[in-house]
């Protein structure tokens, strides 16, 4: 039996509310032994994988910078997203900080608030998979946590920003 459809109220106040819950998360804390030492970085075999969804992030955000520029209108519709993938991409750039971070190709993205919309909707989606991937594909347990919260968050984002298309998105 499917569950009950989230109302656009509360899909929304669920993707604003990503960030500020997701500025808590932190890979790997100090032990409660030691307050004083620096976060462990995750294991070797891990590495690769927060390299590879961080360039998913950045990828992400330059889609978003795209379509705030070539649709100004949407700017605001589409701060809280690119808030929260700042944010999370600070969380993981932290976690290997010897790891360079790479930056984004310009994206392309149409003119047209809809289409630009949809765009940044199949990047969310895009993301959305690939995060997910890397949390399975996860050795660390902090990590995994660390990712499903982000997955989550996109997801959110999506689903909100599908909701906003619906309510006739310029």
């Amino acid at each position: 039996m499917p569950g009950r459809p989230l109302s656009r109220r509360t899909t929304l106040g669920s993707a604003l509310a990503a960030p500020l819950v997701l500025a808590a998360c932190d890979i790997d804390p100090p032990t409660r032994e030691s307050r004083s030492s620096p976060a462990t970085p995750p294991p070797p075999e891990d590495s690769e994988l927060v390299a590879g969804v961080v360039a998913a992030l950045v990828r992400a955000l330059s889609v978003l910078d795209a379509a705030t520029t070539a649709a100004p209108t949407l700017a605001a519709r589409l701060r809280p997203v690119l808030a929260a993938h700042a944010e999370h991409l600070d969380v993981l750039a932290g976690a290997v900080p010897e790891a360079e971070r790479p930056t984004g190709e310009a994206a392309s993205v149409p003119s047209r608030p809809a289409r630009a919309l949809a765009a940044v909707r199949r990047s969310e989606q895009r993301l959305v998979r690939e995060v997910r991937e890397g949390c399975l594909a996860a050795a660390s347990g902090d990590l995994a946590r660390v990712l499903a919260a982000v997955a989550a968050s996109s997801a959110q984002h999506g689903a909100a920003l599908a909701g906003a298309a619906g309510e006739g998105a310029p």
